[in-house]
């Protein structure tokens, strides 16, 4: 004999779980769609993208080290989590050191102070350039401003103040070189010029430019002295007490031309 069928109550909660388990399959898919989008969308962020014409290095390190190094026109992808971005601005830089407060100072050869003012043009080297810096020289502290001081001393050290000012063009000439080689020992990059703008050479070496003069103009004020031309004893001596100007002892008269 077939049972009768009862009929399903329609509070039955077993239909509502049914369904609720049927759609946990589609919740977690779109769940992991979701997260997966967020971290494509990282990893799209932190992609090493350069456009052609742009004057830029990017390097991509792991752990310290580099690991690539892109150039303009080149793409890649990062690990955001494990790989670390720097940029690098391969375009002329500068150094400028031309302002009142931002001279150098130095002694030249003959021991006079002479402060320097002026400026440097450089730019990042090569690939092998980049790779050596980033392995050791941390942060980004400005080195070029303590090189150019140093270059300022060592070249106005061998060199008289004189002959520094008389000729600018080859002050600048030595600056350049000895920049140029400092600056690729210790930091591989490349100096293309160091432009002095101004030189002040100090008070000691204008109180000895201002004497000599001052000694010119006596001595030639002295040989043209009428009381050279004299046989008298007393007319020269003077003639020298006038042209005495009050420091030190008696200056000498230049000899008389005999006739």
């Amino acid at each position: 004999m077939r049972a009768a069928t009862m009929p399903r109550d329609s509070h039955d909660p077993a239909p509502a779980a049914v369904r609720a388990v049927q759609r946990r399959p589609r919740t977690t898919l779109i769940c992991l769609a979701i997260a997966g989008l967020v971290i494509a969308a990282l990893m799209l962020d932190r992609a090493v993208s350069i456009r052609p014409g742009a004057a830029q290095r990017i390097l991509v390190s792991r752990g310290g080290e580099v690991v690539a190094v892109y150039g303009p026109g080149q793409f890649a992808l990062a690990n955001p989590w494990s790989e670390s971005l720097s940029v690098i601005d391969m375009a002329l830089a500068t150094t400028d050191r031309s302002a009142p407060d931002r001279g150098m100072p130095a002694l030249s050869a003959e021991g006079h102070a002479v402060t320097v003012f002026g400026t440097a043009f450089w730019h990042h080297g090569e690939e092998a350039d980049l790779r050596w810096r980033f392995g050791h020289i941390r942060g980004d502290a400005d080195l070029m401003p303590p090189l150019m001081a140093a270059s300022v001393q060592a070249v106005l050290g061998r060199t008289g103040l004189e002959a520094a000012i008389r000729d600018a063009a080859a002050l600048q000439a030595a600056l350049t070189e000895e920049l140029r080689a400092r600056a690729r020992a210790l930091l591989h990059i490349e100096v293309a010029a160091f432009a002095v703008t101004r030189l002040d050479p100090g008070e000691s070496f204008r109180q000895v430019v201002a004497e000599r003069e001052m000694g010119r103009a006596r001595a030639a004020s002295v040989a043209a002295s009428p009381a050279l031309a004299t046989e008298n004893p007393n007319a020269v001596e003077v003639e020298r007490i006038r042209r005495w100007d009050g420091h030190g002892i008696i200056p000498d008269l230049p000899p008389r031309i005999a006739r």
